[in-house]
């Protein structure tokens, strides 16, 4: 196993004040990455910096009717080095949290 990826130095400074997110993160058992679809483009994750992760699918949505901030929730199917994860995200530019999928039998 490659040791896991830790995206570090995710600060931004808006009038004065600084804030800092988590970053993405990758391991053998979980992913924290951004989802991001562009017109016309697949849906693919990304780091907090932009920088690619690996390729995402939407496979279900649903309306998120008990949320006053966001209307869809999103299960995302993700492969980010040969492994697949699955998770949830509210949509474009927000993060994603996936664990490995469970393998068929």
């Amino acid at each position: 196993m490659t040791a896991p990826y830790i995206e570090t130095d995710c600060t931004i400074t808006h009038e004065g004040r600084t804030f800092e997110a988590g970053g993405a993160f990758v391991s053998e058992h979980y992913a924290i990455g951004y989802l991001d679809k562009q017109p016309g483009g697949s849906p693919r994750i990304l780091s907090w910096h932009g920088d690619y992760l690996g390729t995402a699918a939407i496979v279900a949505s649903w309306r998120a009717a008990t949320s006053p901030w966001w209307t869809q929730m999103y299960q995302v199917e993700a492969v980010i080095n040969g492994i697949t994860y699955t998770g949830r995200t509210q949509g474009t530019g927000m993060i994603w949290r996936g664990k490995r999928k469970a393998a068929r039998s």
